[in-house]
């Protein structure tokens, strides 16, 4: 569907301005956790004069939005990755100011990866894997530095 980093950013911008029904936002985030298994984790929130105003839901109310952001993101990660880099991210964030300049950023979440590597129904799951755990997984932030990793040792890497 898409063929160009520059559609997919200006996709994402055209959807991120029908979302926030305020006229006054300044700078809006949308995150995204992606998994090549298919799964997608997104939010958005925006701002009003650096301060945080609300969130926002992408899904515009049509029936196609959440899978054209997930063919958006399969795109872009499919238009990045390289023999060098097979893997080139599996978390963004993209950032539009309200005057339309925007910027994105891209990382690889080791802990996000090793997370989505495991069947939900499993037991190495249930054991490892809280709720609040994977909300702080599926966040921009991930884990705290400082954070017991006992998945680490594992051989999932």
């Amino acid at each position: 569907m898409f063929n160009s980093t520059l559609a997919i950013y200006k996709y994402l911008a055209d959807c991120i301005q029908r979302a926030i029904q305020d006229p006054e936002w300044g700078k809006a985030e949308y995150f995204v956790s992606y998994s090549q298994r298919g799964a997608i984790s997104e939010w958005g929130e925006y701002y009003k004069k650096n301060e945080l105003a609300g969130q926002f839901d992408i899904d515009d109310g049509s029936s196609n939005a959440l899978a054209d952001t997930f063919d958006a993101t399969k795109s872009l990660f499919n238009l990045m990755k390289s023999q060098a880099n097979p893997t080139p991210f599996n978390k963004y964030k993209f950032t539009l100011n309200h005057d339309g300049t925007f910027d994105i950023e891209f990382k690889y979440d080791e802990d996000y990866a090793y997370m989505k590597s495991l069947d939900a129904d499993s037991d190495e799951f249930d054991e490892l894997l809280e709720l609040d755990l994977i909300d702080q997984l599926e966040s921009w932030e991930g884990l705290p530095e400082d954070h017991p990793r006992p998945w680490v040792t594992n051989t999932h890497f």
